[in-house]
Formats: structure tokens, sequence, C-alpha cells
């Protein structure tokens, strides 16, 4: 097996750059999910590891050997697409012994992978069937079997999993994670879903206009986002921002309400470059009462509308002109146009430099 590390990465389309200056190690066995939403350059970066569209400058290296100018059947590499990309007129078993007879391999190690990779898939009973004959999930499994029997180095997926259904994809991002921890190969695969990329990823590299933002384990980009961005993206429903200023009594306000600050608080915000900052907390760490618990103890809101999911409720609420979202038990009881009470775990929130929109630590 082998890592892959790309430094300085640039990719130019007639004029318009689609990745800038990306830096990144894959570690040997390592699932890494190159992860934001359409146009970020994610895609574009995968291409350029397999070697289907060739970089503007930088560098990109797979084990100990510089691939810039290798072609893609040189890499030792593996990509599942989107569309599968089956052959509909070839078997199963014609469809996973193709690329081992391009290779000019021997029938019986054929057979021997062919059947081996089968078996891991549990796919045997499948391999006189062409394409048109199977699910969704089963011409998925077909298309990583064919990228399994070559023994790559390196897995490529592109969004592998987009043209299934809700159930089935939950069910295929637990057996690739299985099986790529069963057969250790390094692994990078291209998504904008961030469920899938925080289950399935040992380190997730956010992207945004060609521009990587953060790279992480999934917890740690979800509990200390480096920027704006990425704790707008990462998290369901979305962290909710607050534009206000940082005034000399300690407090962070707007015109629709004032937040008093613990004293960690107040170091990080003074350690922007101005005393326009941005709040960051996540719906999940929105407390919301039907009353204060105490005098002064939190912010009055208006619910707006109330989304039941079940196990939990989302309640979208009005302050004033500014708007956030909170998530509450589900037995929680509000209608729309009650009054509420909200105050933020303290230890959650999240500080912003308004000029930048970088984090302040």
């Amino acid at each position: 097996m082998a890592s892959v590390e790309i430094r300085g990465l640039r990719k130019e389309f007639e004029g318009t750059v689609a990745v800038e200056n990306l830096d990144l190690e894959v570690h040997d066995k390592e699932f890494v999910v190159l992860l934001g939403p359409s146009g970020c350059g994610k895609t574009t970066t995968l291409r350029c590891i397999a070697g289907l569209e060739s970089p503007s400058d930088g560098e990109i290296r797979i084990g100990d050997r510089v691939v810039n100018d290798l072609e893609p059947k040189d890499r030792n590499i593996a990509m599942v697409f989107q569309s599968y990309a089956l052959y509909p007129h070839m078997t199963v078993y014609q469809n996973l012994a193709f690329p081992l007879e391009n290779r000019k391999m021997a029938e019986r190690e054929i057979v021997s992978r062919v059947n081996k990779t089968a078996r891991l898939l549990q796919i045997e009973n499948l391999l006189g069937r062409k394409p048109a004959q199977l699910s969704g999930g089963q011409r998925q499994r077909v298309a990583v079997g064919r990228a399994i029997v070559r023994e790559p180095e390196v897995f490529l997926m592109d969004e592998p999993l987009s043209n299934l259904d809700a159930k089935l994809r939950v069910y295929m991002r637990a057996e690739l994670k299985r099986l790529q921890k069963d057969i250790g190969v390094t692994t990078i695969y291209v998504t904008h879903d961030q469920v899938e990329a925080m289950t399935m990823a040992d380190r997730v590299a956010i992207m945004n206009k060609g521009v990587l933002q953060q790279v992480g384990t999934p917890a740690g980009i979800y509990s200390q986002p480096t920027n704006t961005f990425v704790a707008g993206f990462i998290g369901n429903p979305p962290t909710n921002f607050f534009d206000l200023v940082f005034v000399e009594d300690r407090c962070l306000e707007n015109a629709d309400f004032r937040y008093p600050l613990s004293e960690p608080l107040i170091a990080r915000a003074r350690g922007c470059s101005s005393t326009e900052v941005v709040l960051g907390v996540r719906p999940q760490d929105v407390l919301v009462s039907i009353g204060p618990s105490a005098p002064d103890a939190g912010i009055e809101a208006e619910v707006f509308t109330v989304e039941p999911l079940g196990d939990s409720t989302i309640l979208d609420l009005k302050i004033g002109e500014t708007r956030m979202k909170a998530v509450t038990s589900p037995d929680f009881r509000a209608e729309m146009g009650d009054r509420v009470w909200t105050r933020f775990r303290a230890e959650r929130l999240y500080i912003f430099d308004k000029k930048t929109g970088s984090a302040v630590q």
C-alpha cells in the first residue's frame, strides 16, 4: 500500500482556477474524505491524482514516486465513479475479470482474484448476471469489486453512493467503511454530503472555492472549526451566526440583544482585529425554556416555526429581526407565536473575527 502526498497543487481551466495551492498528505491505509459544495475543486483534485487531469502546477506523489507524468494505468490506483461505469453486455464475472485480462494475467490468477473479491463483497450468487439484472446496491458492489480485484495501492472514489436511495446509502456507508478497514487500502473519497464524511472518514479535508479550509478528524472539525465556512458547513442544522459588536462592559450586542461574556470569551473577543465579531452557536447548544430561570438569565425570543422530527424538535426563533434555530427534546411543547427564553452553552460558543472569518481561540 502507499501514502499520497500533494504539494502546491494548482489546476486552472481557461483562466478559471479550480484548485489553488493545495497541500495534503494521506497516510498509508488512511480513509480521507474530500468534502465541500459543488464546484469547490474536490473532484478536480481527485482527477489530478488519478491522472485524468494534468496539474497546472504542483507535485503529486503516490508512495515514493512522483506521478505527474505517469499515465493513469501506470499509477496503480483504482477509481470508483458515481455512474458505476459497468459494461452492460458483460456478466458480473466478466466485469470483474476485465481489468485483470487487460493486464494479461494468467487465467488461474484471474479466477482466484474474482472469486476472492466476490466472497468479500458477498456477490458470489451474482457472477452470472448482467448489470441490468442488478439493483442499485448490487451494481455499486460490483463497481467497488472491479476496483478491489486489481489490488491497487490507492482507491479513489467520486460520489459513489449518490445514486442510491437514502436507506441504501446508510447501509453502503457502513459496508464501504468496513471493507476499507478489512483490506487496508489507502482511500480518498469525494462527497458533498457531510454525513458521509463524518461517519466514514479517518480525516476530513474541507474545500471551498478551490482552497483547502481545514483538515482534521470529524470530531475535531466539528468541535473546533477554523473559520465561519467550516462552522457553517459542518453540522445539521447549520451553525447560527450573529454579527455583534464587542462593547466595553464585556458584552456582545446588536440591535436586537446583548450577550454577556465569560472571562475566557472576553479574552477571545479581544483577540479580534476590531470590535466587530461573529458569534457562532450550534442549534444543539441553544437552551430553550418556557420562562426565565432567573432575572436576566436568558434572551427572550418568539417561536416562528416548529419542526418536529420524532427524536428531536427544531425551533426557528426570532429575536427582533435576528433569526436562529434551536434543537430541543421531542417532549418540549411550544407553538408558533409563543414567547420563550434562550441561553447558550458558554463553553461551546465560537468567536470569529468579522474581517477575516477566522476562529479566535
